[in-house]
C-alpha cells in the first residue's frame, strides 16, 4: 500500500512539473501579438504604468469603433482605455473588468449595450473557465512560435497599445436611418444571463469603488427603441445611469451616410470623433478627473497622441 500511495504521488508529482513547465513555455511573454498574445489591442493595458487609467470602456466591436481614448486625452487629459473585442460576450467582459482591476483603478466603467443582446448557450462558457484557469489550454497552438527566448524568459508585459484600443477605421458605407429609432413602448427581453451578469460587473464595481455606467453606440444595425427600452428599464432598476447615443442626434450628430463603415453596423474614425469629443466633455462635467497634460508622469500620453495624430 506504501508503495502504491508512493507511486501515484511521484506521478502526480511528474505530472505538475511537466504541466508547469509547459505552461511557462508556451504563455506569451508579452502582451503582444508577436508574442502570441490573444486580442493584443484589449490587453494593452497590462503594460500601462499602475493607477494610471481613470476610465475603462467594455464591450463588443462597438467599443473598439466608437471611443477614441487619446482624443478624450487631447482635449482634457484624462486617461481611458477600451478593451472592446469582437463578439466579446458578458462573461469574458467580466474577466477583462478583474484583470483590469489587479494594477488600474478606474473611478469610471463604461459597459456599452450591445453586449447585452450577446446570449449564449451554457455549454459555450466551459472552455472560456478552463483558458482562465489554465492558460495552456488556451495557448496550446503556440508550438509553432516558439524559440529559445521562450525556454528562459518571464512574462513581462511591456507593449503600450499605441490607440489604447481603438481601431482607427476609414472606410465608407452608408446607412439607412430613415426609421432604426421609431418611438415605441414595446420592448425586446434581455436574458437573465445577461442580466446576472451585468448585476456582477456592477457588483465588483461598488467593491472597488468604481461607478459603472450603460451606454450605447449609434449603430443602426444593432439598436432600435426596443432595445432601449429594455436597457433603460434594467438600468431603472439597477439604479444604473444610461446614456443613450442613438436618441442624442443634437448632442453627437452623426451622419449616416458618412460616419460608418459598414452600413450602420459600427462607427468609421469621424463617427467615434464625435462620439469621443461628447465622451470626453461628459467625463469633465462630472469633475471627478485632474487634467494631467503636462505632468511628467504622464508625458507618454502625449507621445501617443503624436504618434496618433500622425498616423491619422
Amino acid at each position: 500500500m506504501a508503495k502504491q500511495i508512493l507511486r501515484t504521488t511521484l506521478f502526480f508529482l511528474i505530472f505538475l512539473l511537466l504541466f508547469a513547465g509547459f505552461t511557462h513555455l508556451l504563455v506569451p511573454k508579452n502582451n503582444s501579438a508577436e508574442a502570441g498574445i490573444h486580442d493584443d489591442w484589449a490587453k494593452g493595458f497590462l503594460a500601462e504604468p499602475e493607477d494610471t487609467i481613470d476610465v475603462l470602456i467594455l464591450g463588443d466591436s462597438e467599443v473598439y469603433s466608437c471611443v477614441a481614448p487619446l482624443l478624450i486625452w487631447q482635449d482634457y487629459g484624462i486617461t481611458s482605455y477600451s478593451c472592446g473585442t469582437s463578439d466579446q460576450k458578458l462573461y469574458q467582459t467580466e474577466s477583462y473588468l478583474q484583470r483590469f482591476f489587479e494594477t488600474q483603478n478606474p473611478k469610471i466603467v463604461l459597459l456599452e449595450t450591445n453586449i447585452l443582446y450577446r446570449d449564449y448557450s451554457t455549454t459555450s462558457i466551459i472552455p472560456h473557465l478552463f483558458e482562465e484557469a489554465l492558460p495552456l489550454v488556451r495557448y496550446h497552438d503556440r508550438w509553432k512560435q516558439l524559440s529559445g527566448s521562450d525556454l528562459t524568459q518571464g512574462v513581462e508585459f511591456t507593449h503600450i497599445q499605441q490607440h489604447k484600443g481603438y481601431m482607427y477605421l476609414t472606410d465608407i458605407l452608408p446607412a439607412d436611418d430613415s426609421n432604426y429609432m421609431a418611438y415605441t413602448e414595446e420592448w425586446e427581453p434581455i436574458s437573465s444571463k445577461c442580466v446576472r451578469h451585468v448585476e456582477n460587473i456592477q457588483k465588483f464595481c461598488q467593491e472597488h469603488g468604481a461607478r459603472l455606467i450603460l451606454f450605447s453606440s449609434p449603430s443602426t444595425a444593432n439598436w432600435d427603441y426596443l432595445r432601449h427600452n429594455a436597457t433603460q428599464a434594467l438600468a431603472w432598476d439597477l439604479e444604473l445611469e444610461y446614456l443613450d447615443m442613438n436618441l442624442m442626434t443634437e448632442e453627437i450628430p452623426i451622419d449616416w451616410q458618412v460616419d460608418t463603415r459598414d452600413h450602420g453596423d459600427h462607427l468609421n474614425h469621424t463617427g467615434a470623433e464625435k462620439v469621443s469629443r461628447w465622451m470626453g466633455q461628459y467625463l469633465e462635467n462630472m469633475g471627478l478627473f485632474r487634467d494631467k497634460r503636462a505632468e511628467a508622469a504622464y508625458a507618454d500620453w502625449n507621445v501617443q497622441l503624436e504618434n496618433f495624430l500622425n498616423y491619422k
